[in-house]
């Protein structure tokens, strides 16, 4: 029996510092739900840079 208060406080505090840090990965994310139709970043990227190149000329 002896050390055990604090054997189940180190056990309190890990558990603690788990359901910290699983609340932050899982639950503090933002919620960006990408559009329907909406193309993908490198799409829209090759798209941009297709309307530069009409608009400054080919090179």
């Amino acid at each position: 029996m002896q050390g055990m208060f604090e054997l189940s406080l180190l056990l309190v505090a890990f558990i603690g510092i788990q359901i910290w840090w699983l609340s932050k990965v899982f639950l503090n994310q933002p919620r960006q739900p990408r559009p329907l139709g909406k193309t993908m970043r490198a799409n829209t990227l090759q798209n941009e840079r297709n309307l530069l190149e009409k608009i400054f000329g080919q090179s």
